[in-house]
């Protein structure tokens, strides 16, 4: 009934599906337009609809066509995904989301649910995860527990980024793209053989600048007569009391990988990614104060009033594109910048070789580095009830050995390994609290490791019937030195200096048991039942050493059902899935004040939840050069019981909804290549996004829910004939739809917060092929 649902508010009937058969018969002389993508899910290349797993996967061509510019952007054309950037107190991170399991804080005494993969090479933190779509093949997503091959912390499913590999012959490109906020894109690619059949060299590089899109402005100056005694920064010329702007990016990136092939059994691949990110500060935004709760901060705090003739209330919300955010607080005596930036290199390698027929072994290496700051007003007013500033890094190493292969006359697939990492983070800057009168400067650092084993296997009992079972063995910890300085004397808050907080350690074994039926030689079926976790960690935000505790790993066991078919000679492709899924010591946090007046965040493991859902995916071509594709999912997630955590203030309730995943959620777009001739072909592309009502964190405050929108994109793409230049007019967000991508609520319950979404916006691109 849900799917008839689906395909019914996707204008899609029953009697419509009957009706592709006599397309079928119409179409059949001409050329088939349908795509077969090879994925490397688990392990081994194999056929997208081959695949008993729940993949959404788009080739590099199908992103640029969709004006996909990061892996946020992606997210909106999967069932059951949410991508999104984080807001200006999560930095340069992507929330991301899958089947109602998620993580929105970067902080690195935390896990993220879903996990990141860049051609293999596992990224262990959500901070650095913004990433740009720079030469990449094609991105698979997940969807579910990959306990067994991907292991930690895809507990909600796994984003694989895989990036084209230097080949054999030579071939450059480069283009340029300008735009809307005076967009400034560039892009290029090199391929070399250097020789023959051996060696070849690849290069890429991006350039990314745009101005942004909220305005900051002087409060005092554009509104003299509300700001008491607070006095002007800027002068009023021509109108203009702007101080800059919020949202702005400046990005620069440069790949650089090589292929050796020194024997037809080996082949070596080593890369190198540097990104320079400095973009200012994420956009964000006042939504909303309630006045009666700030006068009480204000009366106890009994300094802003005095010291300003000022409250704070709702005059500093005029539009969500204007914000009167002060980043130079007279106030706290702290002035930062606002900004937005990571600096990040990652270095791989990467050895295959295979052994006998049948058999191969692969090592992946990899180091990664990541750095950058990023500050925040947390209420977007000239007076800040607190400014925070992250000096955020980032090094890991990665070490995965696998060894894959067929035997028994092909009867048996089977993959095993061991996987290592080791990880250190530092987050300095520090928080300047004016409601709590509290400031630190901060020095933390967190030192993780894990090591995990697996195997892996596919036995086909019959040319149609398969079964398939996994197992991982999991060790892993962490610690968290916690470290503030410049704390203000005669407070208990963190008194007695730095200490390290104790252990988060566990062991853990996943499994995996499925099975699939190929029904004919295009319809495939499918069950599943897996397990996966996300790993513990350490209070990230305590402010007292009493509350710098550990906390255990979320736990999820997950059953699926499945479909994948292609009907009417290849002309529909349909795949359809359901989920139960059975979630248990959610990760929650309850926020408040103690009786001192010193904050008091707390994250413990509570309670449990299941997770129902179904999921389809569908794709027509009934003429040559049109095709259509939709998907849509229905994510039902319930609070089964919240254990020792019910009632606690701050907390969530019994009847609250997961954040971050909507209900229902709906992609459809439609393109039409049209051959010209001798002219080239030119391609219209109309694309809209709609997602249900969604919860911005777990008490389901009404103020902190953004409801249901709809999103438009449209792009003309053009080719010439010999295919070496190229051209596109895109619109985004259409019909200039307003919303939040996200929401945040501040300072105890009486702030509120978001990031607004990008307004409608044009880009022209240009681009040549050698």
């Amino acid at each position: 009934m849900i799917f008839r649902e689906i395909l019914k508010q996707s204008a899609l009937s029953s009697a419509s599906l009957l009706a592709l058969s006599a397309l079928a018969t119409a179409a059949h002389a001409q050329d088939n337009d349908a795509q077969d993508i090879v994925v490397t899910a688990q392990f081994r290349s194999t056929n997208l609809q081959d695949t008993p797993l729940a993949i959404t996967a788009m080739t590099g061509e199908q992103l640029s066509e969709r004006s996909f510019g990061n892996i946020a952007d992606v997210g909106k054309a999967a069932p059951s995904v949410t991508l999104r950037l984080g807001s200006s107190g999560y930095g340069k991170s992507t929330q991301a989301y899958i089947r109602g399991i998620g993580q929105s804080d970067f902080n690195f005494a935390l896990e993220p649910a879903v996990g990141f993969y860049v051609d293999d090479v596992y990224h262990a933190s959500l901070f650095g995860t913004s990433f740009d779509l720079l030469d990449l093949e094609r991105v698979e997503i997940l969807r579910g527990p990959q306990g067994t091959l991907f292991g930690k912390n895809s507990i909600g499913g796994a984003v694989r980024l895989i990036s084209q590999k230097p080949q054999d012959s030579f071939g450059a490109s480069v283009g340029g793209t300008y735009g809307s906020y005076d967009r400034i894109d560039l892009r290029g690619m090199l391929n070399v053989p250097l020789v023959a059949d051996k060696l070849a060299l690849r290069v890429s590089f991006a350039s990314k600048e745009r101005n942004g899109y909220v305005d900051r402005v002087d409060f005092a100056c554009a509104y003299p007569a509300l700001a008491g005694n607070l006095t002007p920064t800027v002068s009023n010329h021509g109108n203009s009391c702007k101080l800059g702007t919020l949202g702005g990016e400046s990005v620069r990136a440069g790949r650089a990988a090589l292929r050796w092939t020194p024997s037809p059994n080996i082949e070596v691949n080593v890369a190198a990614e540097i990104i320079r990110d400095n973009s200012e500060g994420a956009a964000d935004s006042l939504i909303y104060v309630n006045t009666a709760a700030a006068a009480l901060v204000n009366h106890n705090n009994n300094r802003l009033i005095p010291a300003f003739g000022i409250p704070f209330d709702q005059r500093f919300i005029v539009d969500p594109y204007v914000t009167f955010a002060s980043y130079d607080s007279k106030f706290l005596g702290r002035a930062v910048p606002a900004v937005n930036t990571v600096h990040s290199e990652s270095y791989s390698g990467d050895i295959s070789w295979t052994l006998a027929e049948g058999v191969q072994f692969k090592s992946i290496t990899a180091y990664q580095t990541f750095s950058g700051r990023f500050t925040q007003n947390a209420n977007n007013a000239p007076l800040p009830v607190a400014l925070t500033d992250n000096l955020a890094g980032f090094d890991q190493f990665t070490q995965e050995f696998r060894l894959v292969g067929t035997s028994f006359n092909d009867m048996l697939d089977w993959a095993t390994g061991v996987f290592y990492f080791e990880g250190d983070s530092s987050l300095g800057g520090g928080a300047y609290l004016a409601a709590s009168n509290i400031a630190f400067d901060q020095n933390d650092s967190t030192h993780a490791t894990n090591r995990s084993a697996f195997a892996h296997g596919t036995l086909h009992l019959t040319e149609q019937f398969s079964v398939t079972a996994g197992l991982r063995y999991t060790k892993e910890s962490k610690t968290y030195r916690f470290d503030r300085v410049n704390v203000p004397s005669g407070t208990s808050f963190f008194a007695g200096g730095p200490f390290t907080s104790p252990k988060s350690e566990m062991e853990r074994v996943d499994y995996k048991l499925g099975m699939d039926y190929q029904l004919t030689s295009d319809v495939m079926v499918y069950g599943q039942f897996s397990t996966g976790f996300k790993g513990g960690g350490i209070n990230p935000r305590p402010f007292t050493p009493a509350t710098a505790v550990p906390f255990g790993p979320e736990t999820l066991n997950a059953y699926e059902i499945g479909l994948k078919s292609d009907l009417f000679d290849r002309l529909v492709r349909l795949n359809l899935a359901a989920y139960h899924s059975d979630y248990s010591n959610l990760q929650l946090s309850a926020n408040g004040y103690d009786i001192n007046g010193v904050p008091s965040i707390v994250v413990a493991n509570a309670g449990s939840a299941r997770i129902n859902g179904l999921e389809a995916e569908l794709e027509i071509r009934p003429a040559r050069g049109l095709q259509i594709d939709m998907s849509g999912s229905y994510t039902d997630f319930k609070i089964k019981d919240l254990g020792a955590a019910a009632g606690v203030s701050g907390g969530p309730s019994l009847a609250s909804k997961a954040p971050g995943s909507p209900e229902w959620k709906y992609n459809a777009g439609i393109q039409y290549r049209a051959d010209l001739g001798n002219g080239g072909t030119l391609t219209p592309r109309f694309d809209v996004y709609y997602q249900s009502k969604v919860f911005n964190e777990w008490t389901n405050n009404p103020r902190a829910v953004q409801e249901g929108y709809a999103v438009a994109n449209a792009r003309l793409g053009y080719n010439a004939p010999d295919d070496e230049w190229y051209a596109a007019v895109s619109v985004t967000n259409l019909f200039d739809q307003f919303y939040y991508v996200n929401k945040f609520i501040q300072s105890g319950s009486y702030i509120f917060t978001g990031q607004p979404s990008r307004p409608r916006e044009w880009a022209v691109t240009v681009g040549r092929r050698f």
